[in-house]
């Protein structure tokens, strides 16, 4: 009976040491929140987004010894656009009407990435989210930097939808600073 009762919580300690390794699929799907306002353009609008990142943006790692790789299992270029399109349109824009050539707004995600420190239980994730602007209208090239952070703590590994909600969250910040920029909606309005 005394080996039993030694022997159960040696073993859960054990198993818990071991941690455990699993993988996170998540989608990249930003939604913009601005105002609706009734901007118009002159000239068409031509939103093209690129990316030199893959589909791995980083790992968890506990103080439990858990582990957990995430990837994207969507475009997240395509994602993007759709979403700087929806915003545009939100804003009173018709990208795909007015006159040729069409104004040039290209973006770049330059950063996607979910990082973790652990220090004894404590685990602390840092995510990152960061968009390259170039606008070409009117004679006139402007860029901008856009990047959102968030920082985390926790104790045990997060669920995916977790992981998924907060990458969405900033990815939906960053395109929304973006949409909010008035140089860019400057260039691009009649």
């Amino acid at each position: 009976m005394l080996k039993t009762r030694l022997l159960l919580p040696l073993s859960f300690a054990t198993l818990l040491l071991a941690g455990c390794t699993t993988t996170h699929y998540i989608q990249i799907e930003p939604t913009a929140s601005i105002k609706k306002e009734q901007l118009q353009n002159d000239r068409a609008i031509q939103v093209t987004t690129n990316t030199q990142l893959g589909n791995h943006i980083g790992a968890i790692k506990t103080g439990l010894n858990e582990r957990a790789d995430i990837f994207t299992t969507n475009d997240v270029k395509e994602s993007v656009n759709k979403s700087i399109i929806n915003g545009l349109t939100q804003l009173g824009f018709t990208p795909d009407q007015g006159v040729y050539p069409p104004a040039e707004l290209n973006v770049v995600i330059t950063k996607m990435s979910y990082t973790t420190k652990a220090k004894n239980l404590k685990t602390t994730a840092t995510l990152d989210f960061q968009l390259a602007a170039t606008v070409k209208a009117k004679g006139q090239t402007y860029k901008a930097n856009f990047g959102s952070q968030k920082v985390e703590e926790y104790g045990t590994l997060p669920y995916q939808s977790t992981v998924q909600e907060d990458m969405n969250d900033l990815a939906s910040k960053t395109v929304s600073r973006l949409l909010s920029d008035q140089n860019i909606i400057t260039l691009l309005k009649e």
